[in-house]
């Protein structure tokens, strides 16, 4: 009777202490990366866009601002030139920067956006009739 009190005390013991043996790990199971969907252009200009007048409106804007008398066609070329449209058909990356101008005037300096709108419909009619 003794080895069975002793037994079951030591077994008391071992289980108070947490002795149980060491844990199993858990198991991992690889979870597949979802790939990417390649964007249609049409999401590739909003995207473009979204972020040039995200990062640029204010810049855009004081530009607009100090040469009141620049052709919209010239800042279009700007705005082709400074900011990154690669990826794009040139007619996506023309779109984008009209975006840009559009977009900027209306974000940051509402009193240029007549000014824009007007001149953007001018280089959109020289275009067409050419």
């Amino acid at each position: 009777m003794r080895t069975l009190a002793s037994a079951t005390v030591l077994l008391g013991v071992i289980l108070l202490s947490g002795c149980t043996g060491p844990e199993p790990e858990p198991t991992r199971s690889a979870t597949p990366t979802p790939s990417a969907t390649p964007l249609t252009e049409s999401q590739q200009i909003t995207k473009q866009t979204r972020t040039v007048v995200n990062l640029y409106s204010k810049l855009v804007c004081t530009n607009l601002a100090e040469h009141p008398d620049t052709d919209l066609n010239v800042a279009v070329d700007k705005v082709l030139a400074t900011y990154a449209t690669e990826g794009l058909s040139e007619d996506a990356r023309v779109q984008v920067a009209h975006n840009v101008l559009e977009q900027s005037a209306a974000k940051d300096c509402p009193d240029q956006t007549e000014r824009i709108l007007e001149g953007l419909a001018i280089a959109v009619e020289t275009d067409t009739t050419e």
